[in-house]
Formats: C-alpha cells, structure tokens, sequence
C-alpha cells in the first residue's frame, strides 16, 4: 500500500511542471526568502527609436505572505501604450495549475492618487488572494509604446528576502543607435552580459537573498542593476537626443519648457510693482517665493509629455495650482519677469540621497525645483510648497547631484549638503522640583537646519494635535501636562523656537524619604538597533545633527544632594557625547548634554562599535542623582 501511494504521488508529479513545483527548489534560494524569481524573460525591442515592444514573462514561487507582493500582477499604461497581452496563471506546491487570469478578467482603473487632478495613466490589476502557502505565480505581458526615452532597467534580485533562480533580460536594437549601458554591484555573482551589434543579454543564475540589515544604504545602491538609455528617443512622439548632459538639457529646453513661460500682462505687472530697483536678484526672489506661496497649491497634473512637460505658466496663473514641473516652470516665468535668471532643475526627491547619475545620460528623477544662481552659489527654491522658507533645502532635496538646465545645456551639479552642526537643536529647561514629586519646567527649544523640518508645521497644528505631539515625544514621563505653549516660526533665518510649560505629579522617585531624579528630563535616547552576529552591508548613518541640553533644577525645601554623577565623555568616528553636572550653588543643580552625530557610510564591521555607541548613550542618558532629605 505505501509503496502503491509513493508511486501514484511521483506519477502525479511527473506530470506536472516541476520547474513550478516547490519540491524542485534548490534549497540553498530558500534561505532569507519569502519569494524566488524561478524563471524570468524580459524582452525588450527598439530596434525603432520611437516604438518600444516589451514582452515579459515572470514566474515567482511565494513561500510566505510577506513574498505576495512580489507577484506585482498588475500593469500601468497611458494612452500612447498598447497592451497587446497580460495573463496570470496561478499553480500549487506541486506546480499544479489551479487558476488561469486572461486579459478580460483584469481590472482596468484609473490610476489616483488623491492629489493628481489629471492623470492619463491606468493601471490593469488582478486581486488574487492564495489560500494557501507556498504557490507559483507566472505573469506575462506585453506591451508596445511610442516612448523609448525610459527603458526598462534590469534588476535579477526584485529586493529584500527574494531570491532568483533565473533571470534573463534581452534588449534588441538598431546597430546605429545602440544603447548605452550601465552595470553596478554585479561582480561577485553569477551574472554574465553579452553584446553584439545588435542585441544584448543580461543573464543571471542562483543569485541568493539579500537580508535586511538596518540601517544600510538604499537596497540598489548594493544589489545588482543594469541601466540602458539611447542616445536618439522618443517621449511620446517627441524626438530627443541624449548623447551628453549638455545636449539633453537643451532638448528639454527647446523640446518640453520654451513656449511655456508666457505671463498675462496683469501678472508681470504686478509682480514688478512688488520689486524695486535697489533690490539684489537674491531680494526680488524672495518676493517672487512668497508671491507664489500665497498665491497656488500643490496639486499633481500626471498628462502631456510623460508627465514631463510642464502646463503652461498662464494657466498656472489663471487657476492656482500645479505639480512640481507647472508650479517650478511658474516661478521661473516670474522670475524672468523681474529680471531674476534661475534654471529649472531636475532630481531625485527622496530621503536616500539619490543622485542622478553623472556618467548615464537618460531620463531621471522624479520631481523638479529651481535654482537661482548667487555668485558661486545656486539657491534652491522648492515651489510645491506654500510653507518651506525660501532658501531651505529639505530632507528629501539635499546634499545629491541634479541636473539644472541653463542656457548653455544640461550640467550636473550637488545640492545643499547639512554638516551636523548645521543641524542645531538646542534646548533650555528651568525645572522646580517639589517635596512631593512633581516637576514643573519652563522649557524652550529651538530648532535649526534639517532639525527645522521636523518641528516647523507645528505651528500650523490646533492644540489638540500639538499636544498630541507633545505627550508623544514625551511618553517616558508620567502624567505629562502642557500648558503656554508659544512658537516662532521665523522664516527669514530658517530657526523654529518653542517655549511651554510642563509638569509631571509623578517624575521623581522616591526610595524612603530620599529622592531619585533622572536628570535628562527632556532628550532620552532610548531606540538601540539589533544585534546581528555577522553584519554584511555597510552602515549609513543618512543625517548628522547636534543636539544641545541644558537643564537647571531648583531643589526641594529640605533636601540637598547626595553626590554627583561624574561627567563623561565618549568620542569616536559616530560622533561625540559628553555629560557634565555640577552645583551652582547649595540651591541647584546645573545638567548639560551635548550630542554630535555624524552623517556618513562605515563599514560592515564597525556596526558593532555603533551599537555600543548608542547603548553607552542611553544608559547615561538615565543618570540619577539622589537627594537626601536633611
């Protein structure tokens, strides 16, 4: 009987695609992973510089939930792209097929985002919901468009936790435009790359998982990618040429900004009755910045070139509104309206620091600001919002290089880098401490560079969500009460101040009659980050800050201090830490803390000394002091 039941099961499998099966998985691509790319064919056609065919075939095991994702069986297309086919088959553990999706059974929705007020792109999706772990999914599509400015990228491991068995890319082109390419992070794999006069094909073979480690470098600034670009495309039927910087940004001059500037007359009127004469081009800016601020809204408008021409400034004008291209564009026009030069600028907008790509010349970014030339300098305008002052670069704008289109071109060059001590938060604490254990402060904080972005829309908050914040931030204090809350949000010099008053019944301890007082009242640094035994990928620390406290305490009738903590110090490549107490007189006690992080990338095996930096940190910012009762 077992023996009848052992043939009847290798019967059942022989006849069903083991390729698909999970029994036939190497097990060296479970390791790490939620999902593995068993076999993929992307291939993709430009043999014509303005049509694109890409064919897509992707079969993916998923091992657990969290690898759903991966599936990703859905598709965007505008209205230049034909979708000539998409298909999703689903399959067993055995690689049994138990559900076949054809193009009719796909949803076809608009693609809305809450902030796109016109959007031509769409996207077709399937909602298959498993019901059991681990399955196959194969998706195929394809496709065709008039675009060939963004060609498909290849990335053989799709992120963290999966793995790929095979993958295979293949891109066909016109010997006399043929694409330029750019490899990174593929040595020390199994990937091969081979050229010829016309074709070129990317293969990988048993690439393992990558592991999540925190506090890493952005996944593709590690994991295998290679880009391609032509130098002659097409953007929705728009010629471009891309062979240097310099010509590319002229073709976005000529081809997607000039003739899209033009003011009504009103408007340049108005703006110049705002500017005098007298006033530096730095001057007349800043009154532009706020023309504009108080003038539109953010709102995205997703149609025309790819998204990439931007609408025209006079409608900009007419309606108050526009994304990022139509509202920089907008500023631009109105500067050149006063007689301020500036250069529309494209980038990558996010917090990981991506640049656009020196030596690959292609379309890139994803987001546009303006820059306006002071001496040596740039000055960076963010235009979608109606609060940053002007001249504040934030987070997800600093310190990358960009693409700024002038008169003579494209040219790449770096935005504003923050060094930590321009990163400045200080923070001044007068606390009265009572016999029964309360606490009442009057606490004031001010705020400075990339510090500044994480407090500043405070002011624009009601109470309730304030003291939200507040309550929050302060969670490890009992009983925490808010009161006199006053903020400054000065503009001008970029500096958010804070001054309120706080109480808390309970924050004293008390062992007998005497008194334990956590003197780091306000600023305790509490995340420590896992330990891992072997750390592989590099560490990043993304933002250097400073952070100054100093806090006085008035003692309580009838108690005096037993004895002080000794001050402490630790400096290493991270940063710097130091703590000092001291007496100021038989009255007070006077805490200062000063903490220096440094923004950087270190290597793998100084994650440890990191760790124990942090852990050495928010022991010390637990010190106690006792006091005694007399």
């Amino acid at each position: 009987m077992k023996y009848a039941f052992l043939l009847l099961l290798s019967f059942n499998l022989y006849a069903q695609d083991l390729s698909r099966s999970f029994l036939s998985l190497d097990s060296t691509l479970k390791e790490n992973s939620n999902s593995v790319i068993r076999e993929e064919l992307v291939t993709v056609d430009v043999t014509k510089s303005d049509q694109m065919i890409t064919s897509t075939s992707k079969t993916i095991t998923v091992l657990n939930d969290n690898g759903d994702d991966e599936v990703a069986s859905y598709l965007f297309y505008d209205d230049q792209t034909v979708v000539k086919n998409i298909e999703l088959y689903i399959y067993d553990a055995f690689g049994k097929e138990i559900e076949h999706y054809k193009q009719r059974d796909f949803e076809d929705v608009s693609v809305a985002d809450g902030f796109s007020l016109y959007t031509d792109n769409r996207r077709l999706y399937v909602a298959h919901v498993p019901k059991s772990y681990p399955y196959t999914a194969t998706f195929i599509t394809e496709v065709k468009t008039n675009t060939t400015a963004f060609l498909p990228r290849w990335y053989p491991i799709n992120g963290y936790a999966s793995s790929t068995e095979k993958s295979v890319y293949k891109l066909l082109f016109d010997p006399q435009n043929k694409p330029n390419i750019r490899k990174s992070n593929i040595d020390g794999y199994d990937i091969k790359i081979d050229e010829s006069v016309s074709e070129i094909t990317c293969t990988a073979t048993m690439l393992p998982a990558i592991a999540y480690e925190n506090h890493a470098p952005s996944f593709f600034s590690f994991a295998p990618r290679v880009m391609f670009a032509l130098n002659t495309f097409s953007l929705k039927g728009v010629k471009g040429d891309g062979a240097s910087w310099s010509e590319f940004g002229s073709w976005m001059d000529s081809q997607l900004l000039q003739g899209t500037e033009e003011l009504p007359v009103e408007t340049i009127s108005e703006i110049n009755n705002l500017v005098t004469a007298e006033m530096t081009d730095i001057e007349k800016a800043r009154v532009v910045y706020q023309y504009l601020q108080d003038k539109v809204r953010y709102i995205s408008v997703q149609i025309g070139i790819g998204g990439w021409k931007p609408m025209l400034a006079s409608e900009v004008d007419r309606l108050s509104y526009g994304d990022c291209k139509a509202l920089t564009n907008y500023t631009k026009a109105l500067l050149n309206a006063v007689g301020v030069p500036s250069y529309y600028t494209i980038l990558h907008s996010n917090n990981s620091e991506q640049d656009v790509t020196e030596d690959f010349v292609a379309m890139q970014g994803n987001h546009a600001i303006l820059a306006i030339p002071d001496g040596e300098d740039l000055v960076w305008l963010e235009c979608t919002s109606q609060d940053i002052p002007f001249g504040h670069v934030p987070n997800s704008n600093d310190d990358r290089d960009v693409l700024i289109v002038t008169e003579e071109g494209g040219k790449i060059v770096h935005t504003k880098k923050y060094e930590a001590k321009d990163n400045l938060q200080t923070q001044v604490a007068k606390v009265l401490m009572l016999e029964s254990g309360e606490i009442q402060a009057n606490f004031n904080r001010v705020s400075k560079g990339l510090q500044y972005d994480n407090v500043y829309r405070l002011d624009r908050q009601d109470r309730v969500d304030q003291l939200k914040y507040y309550k929050d931030k302060w969670d490890y204090i009992n009983g925490v009460e808010l009161s006199g809350i006053t903020m400054d949000n000065n503009r001008d010099e970029v500096v958010f101040s804070e001054t309120l008053n706080i109480t808390s019944p309970n924050y004293i301890s008390f062992t007998g009659d005497d008194m334990l007082l956590m003197l780091n009242v306000f600023n305790q640094l509490s995340y420590i980050p896992p330990r891992f035994t072997e750390r592989k990928r590099e560490l990043e620390i993304r933002i250097g800050f400073t952070d100054v406290d100093t806090y006085t305490f008035m003692l309580p009738s009838g108690y005096k201090v037993d004895s002080l903590p000794d001050d402490f110090e630790l400096i290493n490549q991270f940063g710097t830490y130091a703590i000092t107490t001291k007496m100021q007189d038989d009255n007070s006690i006077i805490y200062t803390r000063k903490l220096v992080m440094n923004k950087g990338v270190y290597a793998p095996e100084t994650y440890k000394e990191y760790r124990a930096f942090l852990k050495q940190i928010a022991k010390k910012d637990k010190s106690k002091v006792l006091l005694t009762k007399n």
